[in-house]
């Protein structure tokens, strides 16, 4: 999630005066989610992890093949298929908890299991997870306040 809200984030900011984000919201959206998808795949096809991932000691392997970014482009796409339905408000949840007790339950995504994938866990600290939450905090106070925001950066501040 930390990842889908900062790269949506990032987007949102660097397209805020495009033609899509002007004219067609659904055409902006879906943009929006083909860039999120592309961007954490190249991530991942890159250095096998991502931001979020990187912070909470997460890396994405492939044990059968290298992970290209087609393959990534494949995993990072069903996550937002299967564990998120595309990002839609509030309904997102439901896929994202039945995707916590599938891997809870067998140790592996259902993503990682369709793509053959999966995650290697280093041990991450308290103080790691209490920073990540901060700063999850903070991306969150930023999308919240993104108008405010936008006067900020318009006002060289």
């Amino acid at each position: 999630m930390f990842d889908y809200f900062l790269i949506g984030f990032l987007f949102l900011l660097l397209s805020r005066n495009s033609i899509f984000a002007l004219n067609n919201i659904f055409l902006y959206s879906a943009l929006q989610l083909i860039v999120v998808i592309s961007a954490e795949a190249f991530m991942l096809a890159r250095t096998g992890t991502t931001a979020g991932k990187s912070f909470l000691g997460l890396r994405v392997v492939s044990p059968s093949a290298p992970l290209d970014f087609n393959l990534a482009w494949k995993r990072t796409f069903w996550a937002y298929v299967k564990g998120l339905w595309l990002g839609i408000p509030i309904m997102m949840f439901v896929p994202a908890w039945f995707a916590r007790q599938v891997l809870r339950d067998s140790g592996s995504t259902i993503w990682d299991q369709a793509c053959g994938t999966h995650i290697e866990a280093e041990p991450v600290g308290r103080l790691r997870y209490i920073l990540f939450a901060i700063v999850f905090f903070m991306l969150f106070a930023a999308i919240g306040n993104y108008e405010v925001f936008l006067q900020q950066i318009a006002q060289g501040q």
